[in-house]
C-alpha cells in the first residue's frame, strides 16, 4: 500500500509539473494573442482604411499610388530609396528623415542630412522590421503608404539601427510595441554601381557642360581658378589643400575652412585642429580610407588653382558609407567637393599666423 502511495505521490508531483510546464509554455502565446487582438481593434478603430486592406501580418492604407507599371523592389536584388517617419501607437515619434518633423519635436541638428535614405533591401537589414518588408512587397515606387505594424513584427530591443540625427522625440519607447510607418518608396535601382556613376557624371553634364575632365574611373573634375603659372604637382609632391566636401544636393558633408563652417552653421570653436590645411603627398593616397579623391585630383592642377570635383564613393567613403560620421554618409553616395591648393608663399603666410 505503501508503495502505491509513493507511485501515486510521484505522479501528482510529475503531473503538477507537466501543467506547469504547458501553462508556462502557453502564457507567452496568450500574450502575444492579445497583443495582436488589441492591435486589430485600434487599428479597426483608429485607422479604418489601413483595417480595409490587411497584408499577411499588417495593415496598409495608401496615400499615393505610383505608375501601375513602376518597378517594384525584389528582396535581395535591390536598393532602396525610401523616405520614413516612424511613429507609436499614440502618435510619438521615435525616427524621421524629414527636416519639419524634426524642427517640431525639437530634434534638429545643422549637421544632420534630411533625405531619403538609400538601403538594399534584404531579410538581414537592421532597419527594415518584418512589418517594413512585408509592406514593401506590395508597394511600387512612387507609393506613399501609412503601415501599422503590430509588436511581434516591429522592433526588438536591438533590431534597429538608427543612425545619429535621425532620431525622434527624446525618450520615446518603441521597441517591442506595435509601431505605424509613414513611407514613401522613391526609387529602386539594381545597380548601385551605375546608379551612383551616372548621378556623378549627369551632374557634370548638366552643370559644367562639355567643360571637364573624365578620368574614366568615376571622378569628373573641372579647374574653376587656373593659375597657369603656378608650378605642377607630382606624384611626390607634398601639397597643402583646402577643401569643402558637399552631398549632391548641395547639403555641407565636412570642410576644413572655418568661414564655410561657420556659414553652415556648424562651425566647432572647440576643435580648432579641424581648419587647418591638410598636406598630402599624392602616392600616400593609396593608404588612405576617406577621401582618396583629394589625392587623385591635385595631379590634375597647379599650386594656387581651384577646382570642383564630383567623384564616386569609391574615392570618397567607400560604397558603404559611414553611418557613424556626422553627417551620416549613406551606401554608394557620390559627393562633389571644391579644392583649392594653396602656393608656397600662401603656406608660408599661413605657417606664421
Amino acid at each position: 500500500m505503501r508503495g502505491k502511495t509513493r507511485i501515486y505521490g510521484a505522479l501528482l508531483i510529475l503531473t503538477t509539473l507537466i501543467l506547469g510546464w504547458s501553462c508556462a509554455k502557453q502564457a507567452p502565446n496568450i500574450a502575444n494573442s492579445l497583443a495582436r487582438q488589441s492591435f486589430e481593434e485600434w487599428v479597426a478603430k483608429y485607422a479604418p482604411n489601413a483595417y480595409a486592406n490587411p497584408y499577411k501580418d499588417i495593415y496598409i492604407e495608401y496615400i499615393e499610388r505610383g505608375p501601375e507599371d513602376a518597378q517594384q523592389p525584389v528582396i535581395g536584388y535591390t536598393w532602396l530609396t525610401l523616405n520614413y517617419t516612424g511613429k507609436t501607437l499614440d502618435g510619438n515619434i521615435f525616427v524621421t528623415r524629414v527636416d519639419s518633423i524634426s524642427r517640431r519635436v525639437g530634434q534638429f541638428a545643422y549637421t544632420t542630412h534630411y533625405c531619403d535614405d538609400f538601403l538594399e533591401y534584404t531579410t538581414t537589414s537592421t532597419k527594415l522590421c518584418e512589418g517594413l518588408r512585408q509592406a514593401l512587397e506590395q508597394m511600387r515606387v512612387g507609393d506613399s503608404v501609412h503601415v501599422y505594424i503590430p509588436m511581434d513584427k516591429g522592433y526588438s530591443t536591438t533590431s534597429m539601427s538608427i543612425s545619429s540625427g535621425y532620431e525622434g522625440e527624446s525618450g520615446v519607447e518603441y521597441s517591442s510595441l506595435p509601431i505605424k510607418f509613414e513611407m514613401r518608396l522613391n526609387a529602386v535601382t539594381t545597380s548601385p554601381f551605375i546608379w551612383e556613376r551616372d548621378s556623378a557624371e549627369r551632374y557634370a553634364k548638366l552643370h559644367w557642360g562639355s567643360d571637364y575632365i573624365n578620368d574614366t574611373v568615376g571622378m569628373f573634375m573641372r579647374i574653376i581658378t587656373p593659375n597657369p603659372t603656378g608650378d605642377t604637382i607630382t606624384e611626390d609632391s607634398l601639397v597643402h589643400v583646402y577643401y569643402e566636401e558637399y552631398f549632391m544636393d548641395g547639403f555641407l558633408s565636412s570642410t576644413n575652412i572655418d568661414t564655410v563652417a561657420q556659414k553652415w552653421n556648424v562651425y566647432n570653436s572647440s576643435e580648432l585642429d579641424d581648419y587647418q590645411y591638410l598636406s598630402i603627398t599624392p602616392t600616400s593616397g593609396a593608404n588612405t580610407t576617406y577621401h582618396k579623391v583629394l589625392y587623385m585630383a591635385v595631379t590634375s592642377m597647379r599650386k594656387g588653382e581651384t577646382a570642383e570635383v564630383v567623384t564616386i564613393s569609391t574615392w570618397a567613403y567607400g560604397d558603404s558609407g559611414n553611418s557613424s560620421s556626422t553627417p551620416e554618409v549613406l551606401p554608394y553616395q557620390p559627393l562633389r567637393y571644391i579644392i583649392r591648393v594653396m602656393e608656397d608663399e600662401e603656406e608660408e603666410e599661413d605657417d606664421t599666423l
